[in-house]
């Protein structure tokens, strides 16, 4: 259990990051305490399914996009799941950059 509530904090606060809030402005937009919000975001307490909805609307993000990949589904490495914990961290900005260099680098060579 221990786990997924440290998967959700990181979650949330790669989201929260994402789109340049700080803990207490999702706090204000959730409706939530600035304690609740970092707690979660430590991964000390869990969150109930009325407050994993508060999160998920406060960020315009599906209530399952707070659960990340978990690293022990068998379609994701491990080192799937730590380029993800990354990029979900990124601006929408940064990540288009991301995009960019990877079409460049996955491009079939011409020979």
């Amino acid at each position: 259990m221990a786990e997924l509530r440290t998967i959700f904090g990181q979650s949330v606060k790669a989201h929260r990051r994402r789109l340049n809030l700080t803990q207490e402005a999702l706090a204000e937009r959730a409706g939530l305490s600035l304690d609740m919000v970092a707690k979660i975001e430590g991964g000390s307490s869990g969150a109930s399914f009325a407050t994993i909805e508060l999160l998920a609307k406060a960020m315009s993000i599906e209530p399952s996009a707070l659960f990340g990949v978990n690293p022990q589904d068998q379609r994701f490495s491990k080192s799937l799941h730590e380029i993800v914990r990354e990029l979900a961290t990124l601006s929408e900005d940064d990540l288009h950059w991301v995009k960019a260099l990877l079409d460049v680098a996955l491009r079939p060579r011409r020979r």
